[in-house]
């Protein structure tokens, strides 16, 4: 803002003075307003950011609220605090994990125990189940009548064991 003061009080001015004066007065006022246009349209826009920043800050808040409720499904741990002390990228990195987790438990069809029995459309995989007893056996093989191989068997991989005496 521009201030318009008088050194030569109007009564000792000229008619000239006074017109270049007027003149003067007139710039500053002109100026003045511009500049106060300028300041009312950012008090305009200032108010404008303000109402969408506590929009923004109330869906921050309800955003917080959900993924910190799915978030709590997997760390036990509770929701109010989760939104307190965790970052709203980490509040989203434990809620995906939690999505994983339930979507690894909703893949499975009534008949099936695993994920990995069904098929793609939700049927159960046909033939490639394996039971126990079909596994070969990978400890050694030893029959019951020659206990004293087992036996010696037993002593040559104990004696490979450091600190050990027989």
């Amino acid at each position: 803002m521009k201030k318009i003061e008088l050194e030569t009080p109007i009564e000792e001015m000229s008619e000239a003075d006074l017109r270049e004066t007027f003149s003067q007065v007139m710039e500053a006022h002109e100026s003045n307003v511009e500049e106060l246009e300028d300041l009312e349209e950012q008090a305009g826009n200032a108010a404008e950011y303000s109402a969408k920043l506590e929009e923004l800050e109330g869906d921050l808040e309800v955003a917080a609220s959900y993924f910190s409720t799915k978030a709590s499904e997997v760390t036990n741990i509770d929701e109010e605090l989760l939104a307190e002390r965790f970052s709203m990228g980490e509040l989203v990195e434990m809620a995906g994990r939690a999505d994983e987790a339930a979507a690894d438990f909703s893949e499975t069809c009534e008949n099936c125990t695993t994920p990995q029995e069904c098929e793609e459309d939700g049927e159960c995989k046909e033939g490639d189940e394996s039971v126990f007893a079909d596994k070969p056996q990978k400890s050694p093989k030893f029959s019951a009548d020659k206990l004293e191989d087992r036996k010696e068997a037993a002593k040559s991989r104990m004696k490979s064991i450091g600190g050990i005496s027989l």
